[in-house]
């Protein structure tokens, strides 16, 4: 399973998660093939729930890999008749779900100036072109109680923020020169738009 929708020419750096990245931008093309179970990329009869990735894992290695220029080659493991197990088949829907809501941050996305936050962790950026220049989008792994302060981002007067999937304001203030504080409303669970790795869409950033 490929997430990213991109193309590479020539051979690509494989590696395992977070082995090449460590959350900075690579020179060359690269790919990373890894695989929900831990412990092996075929099926293994005897492995345990602790032994595959959760969901939150696979959102953080995607969302580090493209940040970082890469692929991500996702692996499941066949029984030996061709069946997908129960819990294969749940991560793929899973990821198909998140994708579906923040799929815009993934497919055909550049890496940002930045590839994670200056000031919060656990925050990855990603970048789309348009219309009216570039879009830049905040993949943020833990969901922000009450306010989220980003440090890379400098904003204009033109600045729009939003949250995908979700159809309310998002309020904001720039934080001097640079930076932003986003103020995150109180978001009922079952009108979030997804459950894990939420994405803020920066539009009309000066940088």
């Amino acid at each position: 399973m490929d997430v990213t929708g991109r193309t590479l020419i020539g051979p690509p750096e494989n590696s395992w998660p977070g082995y090449t990245m460590k959350g900075k931008l690579l020179s060359h093309k690269w790919e990373n093939c890894m695989t929900i179970d831990r412990k092996s990329w075929g099926y293994r009869r005897e492995a345990t729930l602790a032994d595959y990735l959760t969901m939150d894992n696979l959102t953080n290695l995607i969302a580090e890999t493209v940040s970082c220029g890469g692929n991500i080659l996702i692996n499941v493991g066949p029984t030996h008749d061709g069946r997908i197990v129960p819990i294969f088949e749940e991560r793929l829907r899973q990821m198909g779900d998140w994708l579906k809501v923040n799929g815009e941050a993934i497919y055909g996305s550049k890496p940002w100036s930045h590839q994670n936050d200056t000031i919060t962790p656990g925050v990855w950026y990603t970048s789309q072109k348009s219309s009216a220049g570039v879009n830049v989008y905040a993949i943020v792994l833990d969901w922000p109680e009450s306010k989220l302060t980003l440090g890379s981002p400098v904003t204009s007067t033109m600045t729009n923020v939003t949250l995908l999937g979700y159809s309310g304001a998002i309020w904001w203030k720039p934080d001097g020169i640079q930076g932003l504080t986003i103020y995150v409303p109180a978001i009922p669970v079952s009108e979030m738009p997804c459950l894990w790795a939420w994405v803020f869409k920066l539009e009309n950033l000066k940088s």
